[in-house]
């Protein structure tokens, strides 16, 4: 199975609102020859029915280990399986 990602909008919004794979490792930014930027290239699955808020996200006890609540400025974390689909089981939530 390819990776998953979530997209999670942090300048407009502060929430997760798809889903995308990785169709490209990390490999050189194309915007700059400074070797220290690197890329990934992905593409969309799928637009969630509802977007998960992050103050949502903070209310999940299950939730309150990752990245994105211990440090919200991260630009890339790993969550575990079950955390991502507790995520996605979050946009059927009233």
């Amino acid at each position: 199975m390819e990776d998953q990602v979530f997209f999670y909008h942090s300048q407009k919004g502060n929430e997760v609102t798809g889903v995308m794979k990785v169709v490209e490792e990390a490999h050189q930014d194309p915007t700059t020859k400074d070797s220290r930027w690197l890329s990934v290239t992905f593409e969309p699955v799928m637009t969630l029915e509802r977007s998960v808020g992050l103050q949502e996200i903070k209310e999940e006890p299950s939730l309150s280990e990752i990245g994105l609540v211990r440090q919200q400025r991260l630009a890339v974390m790993k969550l575990s399986k079950e955390e991502f689909y507790k995520i996605i089981g979050l946009t059927s939530a009233p």
